[in-house]
């Protein structure tokens, strides 16, 4: 005698026009019966928060129509990552792909326990409901499902696809790139790995610290740097201060490194002040093929920074500009350290980079200054003196060379001083002014940045103005 079908919400037909057939895990029948419909094997619908653990392909795709026409319109994909390429390519292009065109909100969380069990351990207490594609074999339903419930109280579904053969296309190129083009430094902690590349390469390596006022962490930074020189990663280590009014100078000439004031370098050029103007003037002080920037404020640095950054262009030939993202806790001298950092990023470059330049929507952070790049793909770029010239690099390379000759590299944790809100609303208006160059249209673009202030009846106007240089290489 079949047992009641489990609760399960009205649903419409599935997005492939499929009939969805429910049943509880009493009454599952086989996996081969309704061949022509999904087949949905359940616990019973729990409302509250639901995840679905997905690898690709025709079931995973049935999860999907489940879910949509259950009426869900935020999803969560948890993904063990594949050992094969090809495994990930139909992830990306059945899951992802799919799954955004289906959803207003989606959130993928590529995962590396090393079996889903370890996986359902991890995040099952923060689920009411787990979703899952259905095994192979029909013999492999109740074993999967009973080792799930040893490690998770919630309510399980396991969904089988229709008996139809899917082609699988590339998948979308930003998500390709996301997974091919993203790395973590420890993948280039080999040293003999790293110094072979070099070799074969044959190309002259400089880290370059642009500094302003870092008397209290440029010391460290440099003795980094020099470690990962004498592990023959590089070739000269050099500081491009921008007239520092502390000891920076003073310290940083003490470790015997070359050091150069930027507006004494190539004075016929005129000087501006900026990162950008420093980031542009240290190509007169070395010949160097590979020039890598790390700020010199990072009060956690490690050699990682260094090698995570040379890893991927020295290791591979096709890879022409770095750039390195990393966990941001913000100092608060008040509270200690807090979550946060990358402000910016996600309330002007990201919305940014979505509407006008979705190709580069896959960097985790478009405005981080740790970047690598060759010498001859910066000589041909526009440099703005300013803020925004990590961003006005990254656009110029992918316009240049195209977005696979770009990647970012995990560097780990950066803990540095934070900018209170005024000085992000000028950083913003900074950048936006470079991306505006980048954009297109016509019309005279306002360098004013005009501040409306009240308090308690009274207010106030205030303006600063924020002009825009651009620096190039070959004019004065």
């Amino acid at each position: 005698m079949k047992t009641e079908r489990p609760y399960w919400p009205e649903r419409r037909p599935s997005e492939a026009g499929c009939r969805i057939v429910v049943r509880g895990f009493a009454d599952r029948g086989s996996l081969y019966e309704d061949r022509d419909d999904i087949v949905v094997l359940t616990d019973g619908w729990v409302d509250g928060p639901a995840a679905a653990v997905l690898r690709g392909g025709i079931n995973a795709c049935a999860v999907l129509d489940v879910l949509e026409s259950a009426g869900v319109t935020q999803l969560r994909v948890l993904h063990l990552e594949e050992k094969l390429p090809q495994l990930e390519d139909i992830f990306l292009s059945s899951v992802v792909a799919r799954a955004h065109d289906m959803f207003d909100n989606v959130n993928i969380n590529w995962r590396r326990e090393a079996t889903v069990i370890d996986l359902v351990k991890a995040v099952g207490a923060d689920h009411g409901m787990l979703f899952f594609g259905a095994p192979l074999a029909d013999s492999e339903v109740m074993p999967f499902y009973n080792a799930i419930k040893e490690v998770y109280q919630g309510s399980v579904t396991i969904v089988r696809g229709p008996f139809t053969d899917l082609e699988f296309a590339a998948g979308d190129e930003i998500y390709r790139w996301v997974r091919e083009r993203t790395y973590d430094a420890g993948d280039f902690s080999l040293p003999a790995v790293m110094r072979g590349g070099k070799s074969k390469q044959g190309q002259k390596v400089a880290i370059i610290l642009p500094s302003l006022n870092e008397e209290r962490t440029v010391g460290q930074v440099i003795e980094t740097a020099l470690e990962v020189k004498a592990a023959g990663l590089a070739d000269e280590v050099i500081l491009v201060d921008s007239a520092s009014t502390d000891n920076t100078v003073a310290v940083a000439k003490s470790y015997g490194i070359p050091v150069y004031l930027h507006p004494e370098i190539a004075p016929e050029l005129g000087s501006y002040r900026g990162k950008g103007e420093a980031m542009f003037k240290s190509a007169f002080v070395t010949d160097a093929d590979i020039l890598a920037w790390v700020d010199t404020d990072i009060e956690s640095i490690t050699p990682r920074f260094f090698y995570g950054l040379l890893g991927p262009i020295l290791t591979h030939p096709d890879i022409r500009y770095v750039k390195g993202y990393f966990t941001r806790p913000v100092r608060v001298e008040a509270s200690g350290l807090e979550l946060g950092g990358g402000r910016v990023t996600e309330i002007l470059a990201r919305p940014w980079f979505n509407t006008y330049m979705p190709l580069l929507s896959g960097y985790i952070q478009p405005l981080a200054g740790t970047v690598a790049i060759y010498r001859e793909d910066l000589l041909k770029m526009r440099i703005p003196a300013n803020y925004g010239v990590e961003v006005a690099m990254l656009i110029q390379e992918v316009q240049a060379a195209g977005l696979w000759s770009t990647c970012q590299v995990n560097l780990g944790e950066v803990i540095h001083r934070s900018k209170d809100v005024a000085g992000l609303s000028e950083m913003a208006f900074q950048i936006l002014q470079v991306l505006g160059e980048f954009a297109g249209g016509s019309g005279r673009r306002e360098n004013l940045l005009r501040r409306v202030y009240s308090s308690q009846g009274h207010f106030e106007i205030g303006s600063k103005r924020f002009a825009t240089i651009w620096r190039e290489y070959g004019k004065s």
